[in-house]
């Protein structure tokens, strides 16, 4: 019997600002402030080899994040989480401490090489549009 293809995700990861400064789900970034949270381009593309060489398809930075691609057991092994899809397709992600954590990926939980470029992470949601939910 054929294996089945394991299911392959992507997540938008957040990189450290150039200049130190941090920011939560309150901050609105804007064209006028976005300079002050871009990471330098040194750090861009230390974290795009650094994911890279953990088994993640990297796309390029876009203002203050970078896409990451990979089967799911990649974003398990290297988050240390438990990802499962319900029946309605709906992604949950679970912390190593068994806590619900959503969409959201463990930043604090990577490996040195790969945290010191991360503020956070999460995975992408698949779209809320498509046959049957119009």
């Amino acid at each position: 019997m054929p294996r089945q293809k394991e299911e392959i995700l992507s997540g938008e990861v957040v990189l450290r600002s150039a200049r130190g400064q941090t920011f939560d789900s309150h901050t609105t970034i804007t064209s006028a402030n976005i300079a002050q949270y871009q990471p330098s381009a040194e750090t861009a593309a230390a974290a795009q080899r650094a994911f890279a060489q953990a088994g993640f398809e990297v796309g390029n930075p876009a203002a203050v994040s970078l896409t990451i691609t990979a089967p799911k057991s990649i974003f398990e092994k290297v988050f240390k989480v438990k990802i499962v899809r319900d029946k309605n397709g709906v992604i949950s992600v679970t912390g190593s401490g068994g806590q619900e954590l959503g969409y959201e990926l463990p930043a604090k939980k990577l490996p040195p090489e790969l945290a010191q470029y991360v503020v956070a992470a999460t995975l992408i949601p698949p779209p809320d549009f498509g046959p049957g939910n119009y």
